[in-house]
């Protein structure tokens, strides 16, 4: 029996076009497209070194990244249908995410009325965050990209939570009239909530199950119209230039008056951050030769802590391939109660590696989260070669072995929580 050549059967199965309607389809398309032609040469400001073609890629990689993560912001989120879509991940690894966290998103209202319910699973903790801005919110673009944060609801304590973890809670401007049941209050002007699960076991924990719906609305979604596709199509390419330009502003505003290779605290109060979390942020600037030592104590009464590299375009370095990122439970303390971390480009055999991957430069961040006294951080750059001369005594060697088997564990248990 022989095969088909499904290429003639698509071609005879393919409507005609006539001429005319084939140069509409493609002038109103080359319209759509118009604003990413140009978009990096507007951005281009941010590269410090055009010269470097590995550099140019990786930039052209970045605009790319957001403009994928902007069809889920403008053309599948919706505040009167809403749906928690997965906002930041290993693919979508911009705006300064913490790799501990898986994050989802919706845009709300603020005069709505909703039910957010599901399970909590056994993840460190899930955060569900309101704020203002335009950052994950589907509207007109006003330079008010970042926003405030409104309020921060924890399941653990913000919600009744049931034997077997799940909760139930209206979201609303005011509590609805007869019910008694656990409710949040909507502020004005938030236009859109993020959940946070926090995880520092990634192979073990579960992460919860989250649903969201909106009560003052028909459950039937209509189809958009042609002019809300427009608006929508137009809305994320001018999204995916704006992310790109803000979010490297972000970086520089954070780490552009620190010290090279120091680690100082800051938490803008305009910036929709976590609230109760403590944030340091850094700059390293390294030869491959070179370590940056950064030491903590580790406070008696923390929840969480945990500290990641970025490269210069506020990218988090692959965590999933590389130990770019380490927390609270995969952290090794010294028996003196400190944590010492070593950030360089090669494999100096201790535990506390962060691997940079190869970037000479690029932006450190620590969180620490409820604690009961918030360390400061010493660093100090020293060449590799001596590096155990600057360590205790009793740190730990991984071997190669040991390094590439902690590397399998990493992936499986990443690959393993629920990100998409």
């Amino acid at each position: 029996m022989g095969t088909k050549d499904l290429r003639n059967e698509y071609q005879e199965f393919k409507p005609p076009q006539s001429d005319e309607w084939r140069a509409k389809i493609d002038t109103e398309w080359r319209d759509y497209l118009e604003p990413l032609n140009s978009v990096a040469d507007r951005l281009s400001g941010w590269l410090e070194k055009p010269e470097d073609s590995q550099l140019r890629h990786e930039f052209y990689k970045t605009i790319l990244l957001n403009a994928s993560s902007g069809y889920l912001a403008w053309l599948y989120a919706d505040d009167q249908h809403p749906d928690f879509y997965p906002f930041i991940s290993i693919a979508h690894n911009s705006y300064v995410p913490n790799p501990d966290f898986v994050y989802s998103h919706s845009p709300l209202s603020d005069d709505g009325v909703y039910r957010i319910s599901g399970f909590r699973g056994t993840v460190k903790g899930v955060d569900f965050q309101l704020g203002t801005g335009q950052l994950m919110a589907r509207g007109v673009i006003d330079g008010n990209l970042l926003g405030v944060a409104k309020a921060n609801y924890d399941l653990d304590d913000h919600a009744t939570l049931g034997d077997d973890g799940s909760f139930d809670v209206v979201l609303s401007p005011e509590r609805p009239e007869g019910y008694d049941g656990d409710w949040w209050h909507l502020p004005p002007e938030t236009s859109h909530i993020m959940a946070r699960q926090m995880s520092y076991d990634w192979l073990n924990e579960v992460d919860g199950r989250l649903a969201i719906e909106r009560l003052d609305r028909p459950a039937i979604k209509p189809r958009p119209t042609t002019e809300q596709l427009a608006t929508q199509i137009r809305g994320m390419l001018t999204w995916t230039e704006s992310i790109v330009d803000v979010t490297a502003d972000w970086s520089r505003r954070f780490t552009g008056h620190a010290d090279v290779n120091k680690l100082e605290y800051a938490t803008p109060a305009e910036f929709a951050l976590l609230q109760g979390q403590r944030y340091a942020w850094g700059r390293f600037e390294l030869a491959d030769d070179e370590a940056l030592i950064i030491e903590a104590k580790v406070p008696d009464e923390v929840r969480y802590w945990g500290i990641d590299l970025h490269d210069d375009l506020n990218i988090v370095i692959d965590w999933m391939n590389r130990q770019s990122c380490l927390n609270g439970f995969t952290s090794t303390p010294d028996s003196d109660g400190y944590v010492r971390y070593v950030v360089s480009a090669k494999d100096p055999g201790v535990p506390n590696w962060l691997d940079n991957a190869g970037y000479g430069k690029g932006m450190i961040c620590a969180r620490w989260q409820r604690c009961d006294e918030y360390p400061e951080h010493a660093t100090k750059v020293v060449k590799l070669s001596e590096l155990r001369d600057h360590l205790p005594a009793d740190t730990p060697v991984v071997s190669a072995e040991q390094r590439d088997a902690d590397i399998r564990l990493r992936r499986k248990g990443l690959q393993m929580r629920r990100r998409w």
